[in-house]
């Protein structure tokens, strides 16, 4: 009995694959942006780093279990949204620097995870840079912007994708 048990299994789980078809795109890559990325990244943001204020430095680093938690999660929101970003029907040009932008999206999420979960605060801060440098080259390539722009971008004061 078992031996036809488990090819009929398989045999089922293999005619039903296409039942499921492929992953599609639900949003625009505008909405991925609106409702995860930005509001990820911002997250993260919020909980690391240093700002300097008239009254002094306000150190974001968490300082609390929740705040941790807090920030270990928009991490991996942002390295799952550089991946999404890839999907097929959202890439703009497949085989062209978007993948690349993409790619450090995930990667400064992964070094952002990592560095959260490790409550480490140098590491924590030298993510939120990758995470801004990964936003900044990908919009100055794929966001048109006025010639009058304050918006600066181009090959001086890039940090290119690795």
């Amino acid at each position: 009995m078992r031996r036809f048990l488990v090819p009929t299994i398989a045999l089922g789980l293999a005619l039903a694959a296409p039942a499921f078809g492929q992953p599609k795109t639900l949003l625009s890559v505008r909405e991925v942006m609106r409702h995860i990325v930005n509001p990820a990244a911002e997250t993260y943001w919020a909980h690391s780093g240093v700002v300097d204020t008239e009254a002094g430095s306000d150190d974001r680093t968490p300082t609390s279990e929740a705040d941790w938690k807090i920030t270990v999660d928009a991490a991996a929101q942002v390295m799952e949204a550089g991946n999404l970003l890839m999907l097929e029907g959202r890439a703009r040009d497949p085989n062209g620097p978007w993948m690349k932008y993409a790619q450090a999206l995930v990667d400064a999420g992964a070094m952002g995870l990592a560095a959260a979960r490790a409550k480490d605060h140098d590491k924590v801060f030298d993510a939120g840079s990758e995470i801004y440098n990964a936003c900044y080259n990908c919009h100055g390539r794929y966001i048109p912007r006025p010639k009058d722009s304050l918006y600066k971008h181009g090959v001086e004061g890039a940090v290119p994708p690795k």
